[in-house]
């Protein structure tokens, strides 16, 4: 996905983009997906050294495969020739005990330690050459010249030798010598500097990108499949965030206090980290990757953090004819923020990741703007290497006192959790009722939430809710409000997955649900929580594509949930269609419908869930939709009214160019549109709005399928949302993640 933002930083955010690096890897999960334990980073890198010129593992693996040492050469050494020097011309070497002895060259090959005797023969050719060519280069540039020597015993700064070596104990080696004896390699008929490394790692470098200065022409970084055969290729590392603060911390140059986020983006073309840049609470500073390397003790620069699980994004819709400031607060548990600051053009959509602000963090969000704006949050995960897919939520305008969640369910592979935000300052009480299925006594739990800042409660360890349908209310009992969202993850007769949605802040007798299906692949829920004393009788009109309706009654006991599986509905078999759902005795009510899916069968299996609203609207608007790469955008209306409606759909693009598109929706019907049929939406990022031009209101939702990758793996699934009927300046979003 094109998922870009474009970043000013304030004094108060403290906050810089994530790596998106080409190097990570999973491993096994460091922190579970609700934040138990303490926070960990877990690094992996890749080979060892500086990475340029030969690779001795690439080397080792070449020789193995019959390559014969001068194609090897030649492979490592850009447009390289070969030429003779003198085997027996002096050579003035400082041993490992400091003292200066002249051996021949011949003698001083001899005495290198840098490969095994056991090594294949044309591994050792490629090593007695570069090494014989490296030693001229090193006399020709005067290295050591003032020191009185020509080269030194240190395979960190020439080339490892020991004068006190067995020489007679490594034949081969001997072998290797006298077979390439007073053979160099030459560019431009001058040896070169015939640089080499244990291992690169799966890419040599360029010179200049490791070392500065000139480029060297035969130095040239290239892809080495062969290295990554060596049990040396790769390595792992783990930090608690304690540990890693505390090393960080230790010097002036990297200390930043309470670390938000490590970006290691900036790299070599061979995915060295060049620059780290380290994001805290106190600093934000820039350092090489080779002091980051120091400070962690790792072999080399190519390293970098493994990739979380979670990638969450925050969108906006600019619906303003002018630019809007917009600043991201974020909330973590311990009741630690920090801010974000975008400016959006006109008339556009905004995307911004909130893994390049809050790395590896449970954190939830307020967004405001100087004018008033949509947003929306969608986040692609794999939790717990189960369930694989994606949610999304349009955000709420305010806290309440007051949440209904009517979905919830603890049976089976499903797993459900409360997320609770406090924005405000003071602690807040929270007592959490849980209602099942047929008006058993409810379930209470009680918490306190510090000020600003999030919590989350796991369903499925409470007390009573075991194997159970579940609807919830969250109460603010002391405070100013709060906003509470429920997120879901499960595995549905193999669907599996997870979704969100937000709670409402008031019962209603009425609800309106856009979307539903029940064709292949699909079922649908609707979910119903009555948690008054009175039964609610509830009329379901099921309004088709077609223009008829099917209509069924249900009673809802007092305290209760009740789910409706739409697909076992007569009338509603392989159909598209919206909900309208009326308590004729006026009890009042919270629903929400759920949809578990394997979109056109094509193996994209998740599930999506939304809220539904208490009336239809003339205005409805989106922020997110995408219709790039696998993703597949569709915006669904329900018209619910005796009257055909007439709509205006705008479709806003990054750019700030609107698209705008007529349709008319017939009396009591659903109607769908598939952005990605609409002309000049093609690998389209947009928002979008709903607008009855006719006075007929309706009701809008968009669901969206897709592949999503992250440059790791793909992530299969969908997610669903209500729109919101006007912009606002200020918008909450409870759950988020970006970890394991």
């Amino acid at each position: 996905m094109n998922r870009k933002t474009i970043g000013t930083l304030t004094a108060a955010t403290m906050a810089i983009l994530l790596v998106v690096s080409l190097l990570a890897i999973s491993l096994a999960p460091a922190t579970a997906a609700n934040g138990a334990g303490e926070q960990v980073y877990d690094f992996v890198g890749y080979g060892r050294a500086h990475g340029v010129g030969m690779c001795m593992d690439g080397v080792h693996y070449r020789a193995l495969a019959g390559q014969d040492y001068h194609t090897i050469l030649n492979f490592y050494y850009t447009g390289i020739t070969f030429s003779r020097t003198d085997e027996n011309r002096p050579v003035r070497v400082q041993g490992r005990d400091g003292q200066i002895r002249t051996w021949s060259m011949h003698d001083y090959l001899e005495h290198l330690q840098e490969e095994p005797n056991d090594s294949p023969m044309e591994e050792l050719k490629c090593l007695y050459v570069a090494a014989r060519t490296y030693t001229l280069s090193c006399i020709a540039r005067n290295k050591h010249a003032a020191q009185g020597f020509d080269v030194c015993s240190s395979g960190d700064c020439c080339q490892a030798c020991d004068e006190n070596k067995n020489v007679a104990a490594y034949p081969n080696n001997n072998a290797a010598v006298d077979t390439t004896a007073g053979e160099i390699i030459t560019y431009g008929g001058q040896p070169i500097t015939a640089a080499y490394c244990g291992s690169c790692g799966g890419h040599t470098e360029n010179n200049e990108d490791v070392w500065g200065g000139t480029p060297i022409p035969y130095l040239r970084g290239k892809p080495d499949t062969f290295c990554s055969q060596s049990p040396r290729y790769q390595w792992t590392a783990r930090f608690t965030k304690s540990e890693l603060e505390a090393r960080l911390n230790s010097r002036d140059d990297t200390a930043v206090g309470s670390l938000y986020v490590m970006d290691l983006s900036r790299r070599t073309p061979g995915g060295r980290v060049k620059t780290a840049r380290l994001v805290g609470s106190s600093a934000i500073k820039s350092v090489p990757g080779s002091v980051i390397q120091g400070l962690l003790g790792f072999s080399n620069t190519k390293f970098d953090i493994v990739h979380s699980n979670f990638d969450e994004y925050l969108l906006v819709l600019n619906p303003n004819p002018d630019k809007d400031v917009v600043r991201f607060t974020f909330m973590k548990p311990d009741g630690s923020t920090s801010e974000h600051d975008e400016q959006l053009a006109p008339k556009s959509r905004f995307t911004l990741k909130v893994n390049d602000y809050m790395q590896f963090q449970e954190t939830s969000v307020r967004v405001d703007a100087d004018e008033p704006v949509i947003a929306e949050r969608s986040m692609y995960f794999n939790y717990d290497n189960r369930f694989v897919g994606g949610s999304n939520s349009i955000g709420v305008t305010a806290p309440q006192k007051k949440w209904y969640l009517a979905e919830g369910y603890t049976g089976g592979s499903f797993l459900t959790y409360v997320l609770v935000q406090n924005p405000n300052p003071e602690p807040a009480d929270i007592r959490y009722t849980f209602m099942v299925p047929g008006g058993k006594p409810n379930v209470v739990k009680t918490q306190q939430v510090p000020g600003n800042s999030r919590t989350t409660i796991r369903v499925n360890d409470v007390p009573g809710l075991a194997n159970s349908d579940v609807s919830t209310v969250v109460e603010c009992t002391s405070g100013q409000g709060i906003i509470a969202e429920r997120s879901m993850y499960f595995d549905y007769a193999g669907r599996t997955g997870g979704h969100n949605s937000p709670g409402v802040s008031a019962l209603s007798s009425t609800w309106y649900l856009a979307e539903g299906y029940t064709g292949p692949g699909f079922d649908t829920y609707i979910l119903m929580q009555n948690p008054g004393d009175k039964t609610a009788v509830v009329q379901a009109d099921y309004l088709r594509e077609d223009g008829t309706t099917v209509k069924q009654v249900y009673s809802i006991p007092e305290h209760s949930r009740y789910t409706i599986h739409a697909n076992t509905v007569p009338g509603l078999e392989s159909r598209s269609f919206s909900t309208t759902l009326t308590s004729v005795n006026e009890v009042g009510i919270a629903a929400e419908h759920s949809l578990y899916f394997n979109y056109n069968n094509s193996g994209i299996t998740d599930g999506s869930n939304s809220t539904g609203v208490p009336a239809p609207a003339s205005d409805w608007y989106f922020a997110e939709g995408y219709t790039g790469g696998r993703f597949d955008t569709y915006v669904l209306i329900e018209n619910p009214e005796n009257k055909a409606a007439q709509v205006q759909v705008t479709f806003n693009l990054p750019s700030g160019s609107p698209l705008e598109k007529a349709y008319t929706i017939k009396a009591r019907s659903r109607f769908t549109i598939h952005a990605d049929e609409v002309a000049g939406l093609e690998n389209a990022e947009m928002s979008t709005s709903v607008h009855s031009t006719n006075g007929v209101k309706v009701v809008a939702e968009r669901a969206m399928y897709f592949v999503y990758s992250d440059g790791y793996c793909s992530r299969k699934g969908g997610h669903d949302s209500t729109g919101a009927t006007a912009p606002s300046k200020t918008w909450y979003f409870a759950e988020g993640y970006t970890g394991f």
